[in-house]
């Protein structure tokens, strides 16, 4: 392969210009230039399909926005043969916004409403009428006015719905509203559970509809909430949710998109990809290139070469990577990836026949790591004590002696007390007792600890190596120097 050093430097320069994706905020607009369309999501934007579960940083709050851009909804017709989104309406029904200007409540209006009328059902109806009422020249009150209307008139939800649904079947058209950021929903798991359970006992009802449809994004710990579930016909909607997840392939997929948008990446990754014969990997217009994993393989490891040391005992490029910042559950954040991949362009010195190399990707492999467990942190207070718990502890360990390290070191008194009675901050199921199971369970929910066929309790290595908690046996990750 006759490849020049400045085709790695311009590859390099543009992974080290990564612009790695923020946290997606209410209102945040999507263009087409923007999205990378991995075949895996293609449920996520099936009409039919009205619950979509991910965990921190996997998409949700990024497809939500997606919808809302009529230009990029067209593309996504195109690319996943969903005809219909060319011709869907898309609002929002809820996004955990603090500013009210469109249909959205804010969280402060949701509270006090539910606290007001105590059901949670006709506040998500309201919202429903007045989404419904202005797509059909009716007048559009606010949302406490629709919801006094509804009282008043218990037929005038199914009406008003019932004459837009007709409409819209008549000429081809559908209306979605979608709902994101449920965990904001209230001040308390409980408030937050009724609200939640409302919209999903809603989101069926929906279904007797022929042309409108909600689409709920869910975090991973809400979707485990045993409580959360308990109504009649609630398997129509559980047992038919979308896995909101990232596939290696697709991760890498993202990272050559990423290059090609650099106005100095693309034509370097076009010039090495017909080197090596891999042509077909490279993602034009955001179109997953997953049928050429092969191809892909190829390229990824022409950009970095193709073990993690000298030779295979240390593992290949392509496949060490995405394993070593896998969670529990098998994924990996496409953040997560990406600032791998950053850090590893930043490392010095940079190699002389490749962009990136080994000791770059170890480097960005750890502090990806640390960027993961602090995002997670975040969303989820309460891993930091549950894994402190276990630092200097070899994993994996047993249930039994799981939950005695729990026990010596007060791991939910001390969840419930550093949380300034923000109840949001533990688990759901901690709300209504100090049920070490329950804790286990939150933990597996986030894909922090996995229970093994033997029932031996682990921790990722992405969690565990930042968390300071040993592994019996195997390779090691390299420790943070």
């Amino acid at each position: 392969m006759n490849t020049t050093a400045n085709t790695f430097e311009s590859i390099r320069s543009a992974i080290a210009d990564l612009e790695v994706a923020p946290r997606i905020e209410p209102n945040t607009e999507i263009s087409p230039e923007q999205a990378f369309l991995p075949a895996g999501h293609r449920g996520v934007l099936d009409l039919r399909r009205q619950l979509v579960v991910g965990n921190r940083g996997m998409g949700k709050s990024f497809w939500t926005h997606a919808l809302l851009n009529q230009n990029l909804r067209n593309k996504l017709a195109d690319h996943y043969q969903h005809a219909e989104l060319k011709t869907t309406e898309v609002k929002v029904g809820f996004n955990g916004s603090v500013l009210n200007d469109g249909f959205a409540p804010t969280v402060d209006e949701v509270v006090h409403l539910q606290t007001e009328t105590g059901n949670s059902e006709l506040i998500w109806k309201g919202v429903l009428l007045r989404i419904a009422s202005s797509m059909s020249g009716r007048p559009v009150f606010s949302l406490p006015q629709s919801i006094a209307a509804l009282q008043a008139d218990p037929t005038l939800y199914s009406s008003v719905l019932s004459d837009l649904d007709r409409d819209l079947f008549a000429r081809r058209h559908h209306l979605l509203v979608v709902f994101d950021a449920l965990d904001r929903l209230g001040h308390d798991w409980q408030g937050i559970r009724d609200l939640s359970r409302a919209l999903l006992r809603l989101s069926i009802g929906l279904q007797s509809f022929r042309s409108i449809r909600a689409k709920i994004f869910m975090r991973v710990d809400q979707f485990s909430d045993r409580e959360l579930f308990k109504f009649p016909d609630s398997s129509k909607i559980r047992n038919d949710h979308v896995n909101l997840i990232w596939q290696p392939g697709e991760l890498y997929g993202l990272l050559l998109f990423n290059i090609l948008r650099s106005p100095a990446g693309k034509p370097a990754l076009e010039t090495l990809a017909s080197q090596v014969n891999a042509k077909a990997a490279l993602p034009i217009g955001g179109g997953d290139s997953r049928a050429h994993l092969e191809q892909q393989r190829q390229l990824i490891h022409a950009i970095a070469g193709e073990f993690m040391g000298s030779n295979r005992k240390r593992g290949l490029v392509y496949t060490w990577v995405p394993l070593h910042l896998s969670d529990a559950a098998d994924t990996c954040s496409p953040r997560t990836f990406l600032t791998a991949w950053r850090k590893a362009a930043e490392h010095l010195p940079p190699p002389l026949d490749r962009a990136v190399d080994h000791l770059g990707l170890l480097d960005g492999v750890r502090s990806a790591s640390q960027g993961r467990l602090n995002e997670l942190y975040e969303d989820y207070e309460w891993i930091s004590p549950s894994l402190d718990a276990l630092k200097r502890q070899f994993v994996p360990m047993s249930r039994d002696q799981l939950f005695q390290l729990w026990q010596q070191n007060r791991v939910i008194d001390n969840i419930k007390s550093s949380t300034y009675g923000q109840v949001t901050k533990i688990p759901a199921s901690l709300t209504e007792g100090s049920d070490l199971e329950a804790l286990l369970e939150a933990m597996k929910s986030v894909a922090v600890m996995e229970e093994r066929s033997n029932g031996k309790i682990n921790v990722p290595d992405i969690f565990r190596v930042e968390a300071g908690i040993l592994r019996k046996g195997g390779v090691a990750v390299p420790k943070r120097r």
